[in-house]
């Protein structure tokens, strides 16, 4: 009898770990879902309760670090991602994440050596969209140091992997309008919104392109167009430079 008992047992215990182990991955990714959401509170409960499943489940440590950074907790989000690199040494997003965590602490430098880890250690998965962000993340710690070729170059490349992601072209043409190269931030800013027609930024930058320009009328297309969609500066725009503009 005793025999039985603990044969049926093991059949409880073996089941609990397979449902576990195949209901984790959608609680993280529910998790995701939840921060696309805003909805931070039962993103933290859905990546915690995949994480008591599976305590080492690398995309759920690395989701709940994230969230830290998302409400400016880098405190709380370095923590984590220092105790899971030195549990799991070889996972790229740890090194990505902390990367971002660095730059957020404008320590500029150590987060494009962990770029540079994380690099590496992408290119073996053939994962276009993971060396995507690597790349655009290094650019951005590029140009904070004022490196403005290798962020370029680094921009560059990610539009390469993804040419659909118009944060990429928004950093890109800033830093191309930042260098006074107007024609090729104008192009970037166009693609912005031909991808994202809702993407204020892309509008108001464009606007100060033409602002500078002299073509007023489109200038003031424009920074009405960033002020409808919520963009404070291009509200400022308008009432200094376009209430007298007639025809628009």
């Amino acid at each position: 009898m005793k025999q039985y008992l603990f044969l049926f047992s093991l059949i409880i215990s073996i089941n609990i770990s397979v449902y576990s182990q195949a209901d984790v991955k959608s609680l993280v990714t529910l998790g995701n879902d939840l921060v696309e959401l805003n909805r931070y509170d039962e993103a933290f409960e859905k990546f915690d309760e995949a994480l008591d499943y599976l305590p080492s489940y690398a995309p759920a440590i690395d989701g709940k670090a994230n969230l830290f950074i998302l409400t400016e907790d880098y405190k709380k989000a370095g923590k984590i991602i220092d105790e899971a690199i030195k549990k799991n040494s070889d996972y790229p997003e740890f090194y990505l994440t902390r990367g971002i965590i660095y730059i957020k602490r404008n320590k500029f430098s150590n987060a494009i050596e962990d770029f540079i880890r994380a690099l590496d250690l992408a290119q073996g998965l053939n994962d276009k969209i993971l060396e995507g962000k690597i790349y655009v993340n290094r650019g951005a710690a590029y140009q904070k140091l004022l490196e403005n070729d290798a962020a370029l170059n680094d921009y560059s490349k990610a539009i390469q992997l993804d040419n659909t992601n118009p944060n990429v072209y928004l950093y890109r043409g800033f830093l191309y309008y930042q260098n006074d190269d107007h024609p090729e931030a104008l192009r970037d800013f166009n693609a912005v919104i031909e991808i994202d027609p809702k993407n204020p930024f892309a509008y108001y930058n464009r606007g100060m392109i033409n602002f500078k320009q002299d073509k007023q009328l489109e200038a003031c297309d424009d920074f009405h167009k960033a002020c409808e969609l919520g963009n404070n500066n291009a509200c400022k725009m308008v009432i200094n430079h376009c209430i007298n503009i007639k025809n628009l």
